[in-house]
């Protein structure tokens, strides 16, 4: 025998045959002891206590040796995977076993079963006791069995040996060695190859001393099973090997830096090749977590993957699906160490609800010996129904939410679906909650929540402490009502005590169906629509609203940031064209000045010292403004302005620090200060320019409905030209429908003027002038000419009003007024009445002059020229004519000034006169009587009785000419009746009337 086997010696051989049994001859066998097999360098490869051959009956009648059957006690077996993958299995050395895989080439075991070898018909090997070498050059690894129990058998006529049996695993640590099950196929040609080796109660913590890749394992406590299989057939030049795991885990626990996970079972299913893995199946049921209701199932977590070595590393891929589970569990199965940030906001905040059809894709890489494991990507998400988010506590949550969570291995995503905030009337839908930068040091949260609702949940919301934006600036808001669609985004770190610095808020929302109580002295902002825009630093909101009811175009910007008292913290802007008499219910009456709509600008300002300014711009171009009293009007259409600055204290108005208002033919500035709840108490005109009138003064409002305001004004000029020739250009039967409020008003003034040139000087006194610019009281003093002091009161009586006025320089002062050009010098006292306050009233009365003269170029030198026929010399000496009294009886309108029987004398001359003066056509109608030698030929007209025969008419004489002015006043005709000069005054009425054809005509 060991000259048939080289390298083999034998220590005792026995022999035993059994004989026939059956019918059929038993093997022969040889047992031997003390067995050393050698290789050619005489190296021990194997060195058996035993060893026992059977040989065929059959082949030893023939004179061959057949070994059919082999057993070995106490065997060194290696298993070698090569680099290139092909598998061997060789009779190891007796040396340690790190040296029998590094030393010469070891004795092929399947070299002896391939045909013409010695062993070619042998059919069963049974290995007992020894070990088993697994070497894997591929992962630098060697694993080593001990008292191996494997039984390999062939079936005649072919090339495949199956083997089977048990061994024990030998693994670092304390315990004892792993019992391993091994069956296996081969095929002796070559072709390929089967096996697996089951570990039923494998020891995780001791297999993870094995390789670093397997570290992990420790951390697993638990009963695990392994099952490993390989299979490989030739693919061409070499072996393509197909492995495949089964690995079952009974009840334990994951404990890993400090926090259990428990869980029931685990089962995973693989298989692939050493470059490619699939893993089939995965299922994890995890535990119940502690304090929940007992019977309550745990998670279930299912997956497959797959895993494969390129470009020298493994690429896997993990796929896992998730059953329920309960947000109040979450913390159980999450470690307290991944995301600690994210982590510890999403366990405080959700606080309520389920999480249902988890879908998660896992990312790792590996070195090709699972070194240097690393997850390089995580895809995941959760539906989540019924749940409550804290977004931002002590804020009320969110609830009844449903959302979707993503998971990153940087962020986490909520995109909330439905959602309702806690005890107030806001929608949550469409909110998103992010939580970012997971993967390092510096957690960052930020909450983007839509927001759908009323206005007033909202303001409660932004107003809320929490948010800290109104801290330093109180967010008054009245009664607040409306609609709101807008965006919260928060953005904070995630840490347990965030600086406010940090704190970050932006607010954008619209705003409809605005409505604020009481924005601005009591007024309400109705039916408003408004983007808003609030952050840590500012607030902005603009849009469109009615102001008690006056459309308005609004913007606010409030500024959070420190800075000095004089630094702008809130400022609003307002534009409207409201109809001129809305304003007075915002403290400025311009009720009988302005009518129509005014376009509004206002820019309001408010400082940190707590001085708050308003400047107006009023665009009056599209509003009538009028000033009766001055007869000044400006209507639609042509352009004016006004720009006031108002100081404003608890929502009132304090006082206006300046305005100015401009238009054709008139300018005002000034300033005004107001009484308790916004009421106009007093302005102060800076400067007042109306048409030519230049004045200053103070001017009080009415204290009542219908009451008059007050003006205290002087000045160089004050102009009542166009007031005068307003009223003389009304229809004698207008009423003057075109009113202003009434003024009453103190003044002095240097010129007064009157139109065309007239004017007079240092008129002072006191007037009461009616919306129709109607003089209703009046008493007033000054001067017309050269020493021409008047003084002309009116007072109202009854329906009416009494007129009176004296004055030193009659000619002048008549002058003045357009009542006549040609009366020079003279005294006057007048007395009249109108008998209503319509612009249309007749002023009647009575007009008494002294020593004044009358000389109209014209008619009085036609008049004069026919005097002289009769040789009244004397009474023509002069400029003029001359007149020592003058009583004229009258009636004066704006069209016409009626004389009644008016007289006038002289020691020489006498004249009588009636008829009319048509002032706007300029010309005239008088007609009466020439008395010449008054003083003798007057004097039979006072005779008691026969006076009225001498004299018929009142200022008349004995002999007298009747005469007639008609036509234009700047050249009338003057007629003299010659014949009614030489008759006697009861004659005289005769001549006068009939005598036209004789009259000598003066032209």
């Amino acid at each position: 025998m060991e000259r048939t086997v080289p390298g083999l010696s034998l220590g005792s051989l026995a022999l035993a045959w059994s004989g026939f049994q059956a019918g059929a001859a038993t093997p022969f066998e040889v047992r031997a002891s003390d067995a050393t097999l050698r290789d050619d360098a005489g190296v021990v490869q194997q060195a058996l206590p035993d060893l026992a051959i059977r040989f065929s009956t059959e082949g030893l009648l023939r004179g061959r040796l057949v070994p059919v059957s082999v057993t070995l006690r106490d065997p060194r077996i290696v298993l070698e995977r090569g680099m290139d993958g092909e598998l061997t299995v060789s009779l190891g050395r007796t040396s340690a076993p790190q040296e029998a895989v590094k030393d010469g080439p070891p004795l092929e075991v399947l070299e002896l079963f391939r045909p013409g070898s010695l062993l070619a018909e042998l059919t069963t090997v049974d290995l007992s006791g020894g070990s088993l070498i697994v070497l894997d050059r591929q992962l630098h690894r060697t694993w080593i069995m001990r008292g191996i129990a494997i039984s390999l058998f062939r079936t005649p006529g072919t090339s495949e040996i199956a083997g089977q049996g048990r061994a024990d695993l030998e693994l670092p640590g304390d315990g004892p060695d792993l019992a391993a099950f091994l069956s296996g196929k081969i095929q002796l040609d070559g072709t390929g190859y089967s096996g697996s080796v089951t570990l039923p109660l494998l020891q995780p913590h001791r297999l993870a001393l094995l390789m670093p890749a397997l570290k992990p394992a420790a951390l697993l406590e638990a009963p695990v099973s392994l099952t490993l299989s390989a299979q490989g057939r030739k693919q061409g030049p070499e072996p393509l090997p197909e492995l495949s795991l089964a690995l079952t885990v009974g009840s334990g626990r994951l404990t890993a830096h400090g926090h259990d996970l428990r869980f029931k079972s685990l089962n995973l299913h693989a298989h692939g090749t050493p470059e490619t893995l699939r893993l089939e199946r995965l299922r994890l049921e995890l535990a119940s977590s502690p304090g929940v209701a007992a019977g309550t199932e745990g998670v279930v977590i299912e997956g497959e993957g797959e895993a494969a070595l390129r470009d020298d590393a493994w690429q896997m891929r993990l796929q896992l699906r998730t059953g329920p589970l309960n947000v109040t569990t979450l913390g159980s199965y999450w470690p307290g160490h991944v995301a600690e940030g994210a982590r510890q906001w999403i366990l405080s905040n959700m606080t309520s609800g389920k999480f249902d059809q988890g879908r998660f894709l896992l990312q790792a890489q590996a070195k090709p010996d699972l070194s240097q494991f690393e997850i390089t990507g995580l895809d995941g998400s959760l539906n989540l129904v019924a749940g409550t988010i804290h977004w931002l506590r002590p804020i009320p949550p969110l609830e009844q939410v449903v959302a979707k969570a993503r998971f990153g291995l940087k962020n986490i995503v909520i995109h909330v679906s439905e959602a309702q905030q806690a005890g107030t009337g806001l929608v949550g839908a469409g909110s998103v909650i992010r939580l970012t930068q997971l993967d390092g040091n510096n957690e960052q949260a930020e909450v983007d929540a839509q927001l759908r609702g009323p206005v007033p949940d909202v303001v409660g919301l932004i107003r809320h402490p929490r948010l800290r934006l109104f801290e330093q600036r109180p967010l008054e808001l009245k009664e607040p009502g409306g609609q709101v669609d807008g965006r919260l985004h928060l953005a904070f770190p995630l840490k347990a005590d965030v600086p406010a610095e940090a704190f970050k808020v932006l607010f954008r929302a619209r705003l409809t169906e605005l409505r604020i109580a009481d924005v601005v002295m009591n007024k309400a902002l109705e039916r408003g629509t408004a983007d808003l825009v609030v952050d840590n630093q500012r607030l902005s909101a603009s849009g469109r609203a009615q102001l008690s009811g006056i459309p308005a175009t609004l913007n606010l910007e409030m500024d959070f940031r420190p800075g000095p008292a004089s630094q702008v913290v809130e400022r609003v802007r307002a534009t409207a064209r409201p109809d001129a008499g809305r304003i007075a219910e915002f403290g400025l009456d311009l009720d009988g000045f302005v009518s129509g709509p005014i376009g509004v600008q206002v820019l309001m300002e408010k400082r940190r010292g707590g001085q708050m300014d308003v400047l107006l711009d009023g665009d009056l171009q599209q509003a009538d403004m009028r000033m009766s009293p001055l007869a000044w009007r400006k209507a639609n259409g042509v352009p004016a302005s006004a720009q006031g600055q108002l100081n404003i204290a608890d929502g009132e108005i304090r006082s206006v620090s300046g305005f100015r208002v401009e238009a054709p033919g008139l300018s005002f500035s000034g300033r005004a200060s107001f009484a308790p709840r916004s009421r106009l108490d007093q302005i102060d005109i800076r400067e007042a320019r109306i048409f030519a009138s230049r004045f200053s003064g103070q001017a009080w409002p009415p204290t009542s409905a219908g009451a008059a305001w007050r003006l205290r004004a002087s000045g160089p000029v004050l102009d009542l030209g166009p007031l005068l020739a307003s009223s003389d250009s009304e229809d004698e039967g207008s009423s003057g429908s075109s009113t202003s409020a009434p003024v009453s008003m103190d003044g002095h003034f240097d010129h007064v003027l009157l139109g065309e040139g007239r004017s007079v000087s240092g008129v002072q006194g006191r007037a009461a002038v009616d919306g129709r610019g109607i003089f209703r009281e009046a008493r007033l003093v000054g001067q017309a000419g050269n020493d021409g002091g008047f003084d002309l009161v009116i007072v109202p009586r009854g329906a009416g009003r009494d007129l009176r006025i004296n004055a030193n320089n009659a000619g002048a002062l008549l002058r003045a007024f357009d009542i006549t050009r040609q009366v020079e010098g003279g005294r006057l006292s007048l007395e009249g009445r109108w008998d209503s306050n319509q612009r249309a009233a007749k002023l009647s009365g009575t007009a008494d002059m002294s020593d004044f003269r009358f000389q109209d170029a014209a008619a009085a030198g036609k008049l004069l020229q026919a005097l002289t026929v009769y040789g009244v010399i004397d009474a023509v000496r002069g400029p003029g004519l001359a007149f020592g009294r003058m009583v004229a009886p009258f009636t004066l309108t704006r069209s016409t000034l009626t004389i009644e029987e008016a007289r006038a004398f002289s020691s020489s001359l006498g004249l009588t006169a009636r008829g009319a003066i048509l002032r706007q056509q300029k010309s005239v109608d008088l007609q009466g009587t020439i008395v010449p030698a008054y003083a003798i030929n007057s004097i039979l007209g006072y005779i008691p009785l026969l006076g009225r025969l001498f004299s018929p008419e009142q200022g008349g004489g004995l002999f007298a000419a009747t005469w007639r002015m008609q036509g234009p006043l700047a050249d009338p005709s003057i007629s003299v009746n010659p014949l009614a000069a030489l008759t006697p005054g009861f004659l005289r009425s005769i001549f006068g009337e009939g005598g036209a054809a004789s009259q000598q005509d003066a032209r």
